[in-house]
């Protein structure tokens, strides 16, 4: 009498399953790599006057100029955006009560001209104190 059969397992590894799984993971990443694109689907542009007023300046009075070009002039000369913090730091340690005022060209990036300002807010002023003119040219 046979109480116990013996029976043997399955050997190796099932491959459909993992062949299955592989390929869901290979979807998933092509679908990945195709939302990372940088796509520039809005071109937006500066918000334009056509005569805007001003008052004559005082010696404390300090102009933050955005060219067309992307270009920065502070106080009459030209700087490299990377060196806008520390030029503007050392202005207000120099003169504290020194006022700072943007302008910037009609077809100046919408891009530069916030980055001009977050500059401005990480070497410490209050962006909302600043005033802003944008220069519009026909």
């Amino acid at each position: 009498m046979k109480l116990y059969e013996r029976r043997f397992g399955q050997q190796g590894i099932p491959l459909v399953p993992m062949l299955d799984i592989l390929t869901i993971l290979l979807i998933f990443f092509i679908v990945h790599t195709e939302f990372k694109r940088q796509v520039s689907v809005l071109k937006l542009d500066v918000p334009q006057t056509h005569h805007l007023a001003g008052t004559q300046g005082d010696k404390d009075s300090i102009l933050l100029e955005v060219g067309d070009d992307g270009s920065i002039a502070f106080n009459g000369r030209l700087i490299p955006a990377e060196q806008l913090t520390g030029a503007v730091r050392g202005l207000l340690q120099q003169n504290p009560q020194a006022r700072i005022q943007v302008s910037a060209a009609g077809g100046a990036s919408l891009a530069r001209f916030v980055e001009v300002l977050d500059t401005l807010t990480a070497a410490g002023l209050e962006v909302e104190e600043v005033p802003v003119r944008i220069d519009y040219a026909p």
